[in-house]
């Protein structure tokens, strides 16, 4: 069975395939297109072929009062909320919510309406992902970030890793190296600064090394590099002020959701969901995925909200239940924007169209993985 080298890059643009010679030297190159959200639905479609509509979850959280695994909590989640007056004391709070491992990360959701979400979408890249996909082949070994220790060196140990079990093992099967660094540098740093650039050129020195010692060991294997979505540095900031506007959410009015890049609203009446969109329509930044747009990507469910809402590119939603603060760089825009696209790359000539989403590049490994 031809064997399969996948390097997995978090968050690598197609167009900084020019600052990579290695990289952009493949026999075959194609933008991928992501769907709407963020690396838990990328990630996610890459290796199980499944939209959001397909997999069940879109987004990591969803309005769920009645499964909210913080719904016994309502009435303290009030009297803490007082804490939110002051950040570090409701970043002490957040922490010690954290520790009950009821969900993997509380973030920045305010107290007082945690009780209203459920954590419901997992990557597949995490060690709670519970649906099948193609890390489950018997001969895939899997290098994934939560099976090191948490350090700023982590993608270079995982490099080396992977490096010494190509040159090592007899038959290493299929491998799967998870790169996240990137990603990282590009929220906190941005895109096209000098850290990034030094760790744009690790990931060509890691994708160069990699290739050149697993094609000689299979000549006849095949190197595949993918990314989940691309990256575009924010210059404006979006200040909602839906409460002041509509009130505070309520089991008889609506409920919110806001990050980075996406707003999604539940409403208990036509006539509101009304309102409150001919209140976003007037903010600059702000547009609507329309009901074509939601079919189209797979995200139709009314589960994931009456109304979504998207910043456009070089925008991002400030605060948010992402954070109280912006970051240098973000993703989760319009996947129409081009700085939005991530890469396909494949040492064998696969006859890539110009753009392929997530589910050809499944069907593109899935073939390696089944072929005889």
């Amino acid at each position: 069975m031809p064997r399969t080298l996948t390097l997995f890059i978090d968050g690598l643009p197609f167009d900084q395939l020019e600052d990579m010679p290695f990289a952009r030297s493949f026999e075959s190159r194609a933008r991928l297109v992501p769907i709407l959200g963020y690396s838990v639905n990328c990630q996610t479609m890459l290796f199980t072929g499944k939209s959001p509509d397909e997999i069940g979850f879109w987004c990591e959280w969803e309005y769920d009062p009645a499964s909210s695994p913080f719904r016994r909590m309502r009435g303290l989640l009030r009297l803490l909320s007082l804490a939110e007056l002051w950040y570090p004391a409701k970043r002490v709070v957040h922490k010690l919510l954290d520790r009950l491992r009821w969900v993997n990360c509380t973030k920045n959701i305010p107290l007082r309406y945690l009780a209203d979400f459920n954590q419901t979408g997992l990557s597949v890249f995490d060690r709670g992902f519970d649906k099948p996909s193609l890390l489950d082949h018997p001969e895939m070994t899997s290098f994934l970030h939560w099976h090191y220790p948490i350090s700023p060196d982590r993608d270079e140990v995982m490099f080396e890793d992977v490096k010494k079990k190509i040159e090592s093992e007899e038959d290493p099967g299929h491998i799967l190296l998870m790169l996240a660094e990137l990603d990282h540098c590009s929220h906190v740093d941005g895109v096209g600064t000098e850290s990034y650039s030094r760790v744009l050129a690790d990931n060509d020195r890691y994708i160069r090394e990699l290739s050149e010692a697993f094609l000689t060991r299979y000549p006849d294997g095949n190197v595949l590099v993918v990314s989940d979505h691309g990256m575009s540095n924010i210059e404006n900031f979006i200040e909602l002020e839906l409460e002041k506007q509509f009130g505070r959410p309520s089991a008889s009015s609506y409920a919110y959701f806001t990050e980075g890049t996406i707003l999604r609203i539940w409403c208990h009446s036509p006539e509101l969901g009304e309102a409150i969109d001919a209140y976003l329509r007037e903010i600059q930044g702000v547009a609507r995925l329309t009901d074509d747009e939601r079919l189209q990507q797979g995200i139709t469910q009314g589960s994931f909200g009456d109304l979504i809402y998207y910043s456009e590119d070089g925008y991002q939603f400030v605060p948010s239940f992402w954070g109280p603060k912006p970051s240098v760089g973000m993703h989760g825009h319009h996947p129409a924007n081009r700085s939005q696209h991530g890469v396909v790359l494949s040492t064998r000539q696969e006859n890539f169209p110009e753009q392929i989403g997530a589910r050809d590049f499944y069907k593109v490994l899935e073939s390696c993985l089944t072929a005889i």
